[in-house]
């Protein structure tokens, strides 16, 4: 894994290097090792180490960049050389500005000593504890056990760790993921459960295995429900894909520019029930991440949504300078078309669990995971996807046992709008949200996926 001063020394030669007005630098990647599983036996282990370093200049008012995954020292000229050379043939544009200029900061908050050690044996014995649990059901478990150190993503994209400038700007921050999650299938049932942590002591892979095999035998023999309109009480856990259409399509500064939020000349006015308050929390303890985005701009604390009212948007220093605002510290390396994302997001909850949610239904439907989702309508903000691994009739306040999935078509706003109760919150790793009861939620359709 690169440290501080090897990032340092690769700075020294690549702005020793260049001839532009500005230079900045950012380094992502690091070291992922992957054990997968299926049919209740490993079926393979992955170790990888890479690295991208991208190079921007500024010529005026045109930039240029290049990346490479070659750090010599030819190799790091070679890419500051091409980043020059696109400079120079670019139009001037007006959304080319002035690199951020700040000092020096080192951040360890998202790294854990236990996680960067854990090795095949390790994650061997987490498949080994699981599928002790699934021997004894007759249920096949398959998934993934994964620890990483750096910034390798979920699918393979390489975020930043590092990021320098030629104003003397440094962010270097340390960053490791622990990942245990699993799949059970017996006959017609399918469960889910995963964790995603900081740290490796907390992945506890009995406890994963017992929840995702409890909703693979409670989902067996679905009945078929008829698509229509139904109070749903989402788990946080596919809660997540709501909450993160809402950050993209909502509220990215970038998308408020451009005109294409629905929410962008709505700033002070109520668009959401009163029970609705969403923060950005970058220093709540159950959330980690690099406390700085991709242009090295620290992370702000914000109310982004406050009993309902739209209080702020996200903002990176582009859609800063387009809308005359400060920019928040949630972009990503410049230059991008997606703007800026949420990256310590907190739904706040209430005292309710997910049992007492469920009792205050009368007939409704229970959606314990999301899947396939995407956008349909942007400026209406409907969002389509598929239920899956467990999904419930409730009648009468209880469970009444298991449906075949839904396709659903719907629009944020008036989800959002329609929280009838939230339960207490949930640490997900990349969220903190409680469960949701939601009154007339459209499933347009039912699926065999």
């Amino acid at each position: 894994m690169i440290q501080e001063q090897e990032f340092r020394a690769i700075r020294d030669r690549v702005l020793k290097a260049s001839q532009a007005d500005e230079t900045e630098l950012t380094l992502g990647g690091g070291r992922e090792e992957l054990t997968r599983f299926g049919e209740n036996r490993i079926t393979q282990n992955v170790s990888e180490e890479r690295y991208e370093l991208r190079v921007r200049v500024r010529l005026g008012r045109r930039q240029g960049l290049a990346t490479t995954n070659d750090l010599s020292a030819a190799g790091l000229e070679r890419c500051v050389a091409n980043a020059e050379a696109l400079a120079r043939i670019q139009p001037e544009s007006e959304r080319v500005i002035p690199f951020h200029a700040g000092g020096e900061r080192r951040e360890e908050a998202a790294w854990a000593a236990d996680t960067a050690v854990v090795d095949t044996a390790a994650r061997a014995r987490w498949v080994e504890t699981a599928v002790r649990v699934a021997a004894g059901e007759g249920i096949e478990l398959g998934g993934i056990a994964l620890s990483s150190e750096g910034s390798i993503g979920d699918y393979g994209e390489i975020e930043p760790f590092a990021v320098a400038n030629s104003t003397g700007l440094l962010r270097f921050g340390r960053k490791t993921r622990a990942i245990f999650e699993v799949s059970a299938a017996k006959a017609d049932g399918a469960g889910r459960s995963r964790i995603l942590a900081r740290s490796a002591a907390a992945v506890d892979p009995e406890a994963i295995a017992r929840d995702a095999c409890r909703r693979c035998l409670e989902s067996r023999a679905p009945r078929s429900l008829a698509p229509g309109d139904y109070t749903v009480v989402f788990e946080a856990e596919a809660a997540q894909d709501l909450i993160f259409f809402l950050g993209y399509l909502g509220l990215n500064g970038l998308a408020v520019a451009e005109k294409r939020s629905p929410l962008g000349d709505r700033l002070g006015e109520r668009v959401f029930g009163e029970n609705i308050t969403l923060r950005e929390a970058p220093a709540d303890p159950r959330l980690f991440g690099l406390g700085f985005d991709g242009e090295g701009v620290d992370t702000q604390a914000i109310a982004l949504i406050e009993r309902g009212v739209l209080r702020s948007f996200l903002h990176d220093r582009t859609s800063a300078h387009l809308t005359g605002q400060a920019p928040t510290g949630h972009g990503l390396p410049q230059p991008n078309n997606y703007g800026a994302f949420m990256r310590f997001p907190l739904l706040e909850g209430g005292e309710a669990s997910l049992a007492a949610l469920i009792a205050g239904v009368e007939r409704g439907v229970l959606v314990t995971r999301l899947w396939y989702t995407n956008v349909v309508d942007p400026m209406k903000m409907i969002v389509t996807g598929m239920t899956r691994d467990g999904t419930f009739l409730i009648e009468g306040g209880a469970i009444a046992g298991p449906v075949k999935n839904f396709r659903f078509n719907q629009s944020l706003l008036e989800l959002f709008g329609r929280v009838e109760a939230l339960g207490q919150e949930q640490a997900l790793g990349g969220m903190v949200l409680p469960h949701l009861r939601v009154r007339d939620f459209r499933f347009s359709s039912g699926t065999d996926f």
